[in-house]
């Protein structure tokens, strides 16, 4: 069966027509989530492997704030994002080169001074230097991980895991006899942090991987 995606909840059309731009989309907790720029799906992408996000809206209502001119302006955050303590985090994305140049930083902070506490939380930039490309690729791998499972595998991996307490993810992949399976079940158990690439490396098959600390200490115990 074919499960679609629950609709995008932005509070405008960021995908309205357009011949010199494309918009992206990507699903997020089952969910759209539209996307104005490369960067923003790149934000959404990475934001969404952290365990205590458990809800990622983009473009939610705007808020209002006055500026250092008593002018009373109107802001659209990028991303709200809640977490599982069930605090609530509004995200900004900017290139760094436009944060810099626009001064957004001064801009974010008046804005975080009158946000209301109904609506967010706290504030938090983003820019292109949080999205090294590394990083990326993997979040994309953990978001494809999500579409799978099979404990008897995942099982299978951490076995070799503690028999070899590190090694790349070429060689357990063979050593399961599994091919591209195991490497399903390992990018699994990355995503659920009972496996830890060494050095955040780029997740491939010469990545080197052990057990994380909690993980070995159950292993032991």
């Amino acid at each position: 069966m074919i499960y679609l995606p629950g609709e995008s909840r932005s509070s405008r059309n960021v995908h309205s027509k357009s011949r010199g731009a494309c918009r992206p989309s990507v699903v997020i907790h089952n969910r759209e989530v539209m996307c104005e720029s490369g960067t923003e799906r790149d934000a959404a992408l990475i934001i969404a492997t952290d365990p205590d996000v458990i809800d990622l809206r983009e473009q939610p209502p705007a808020v209002t704030w006055i500026d250092a001119e008593g002018t009373l302006r109107r802001h659209t955050f990028d991303f709200l994002a809640t977490l599982r303590s069930g605090k609530k985090v509004a995200i900004a994305v900017k290139p760094m080169e436009v944060a810099k140049r626009t001064r957004f930083l001064e801009t974010l902070g008046l804005i975080a001074q009158q946000l209301p506490r109904s609506f967010a939380d706290g504030v938090k930039l983003v820019t292109d230097e949080d999205l090294p490309q590394d990083h990326v690729h993997n979040a994309v791998l953990f978001k494809q991980s999500l579409r799978t499972s099979n404990p008897a595998h995942d099982e299978l991996i951490k076995r070799l895991l503690a028999e070899h307490k590190y090694a790349t993810i070429g060689q357990i992949v063979e050593a399961s006899g599994l091919e591209g399976q195991a490497f399903q079940a390992i990018i699994r158990l990355i995503a659920a942090g009972v496996v830890r690439v060494i050095d955040n490396a780029r997740i491939g098959y010469l990545a080197r991987i052990e057990l994380s600390i909690s993980s070995s200490n159950e292993e032991v115990a």
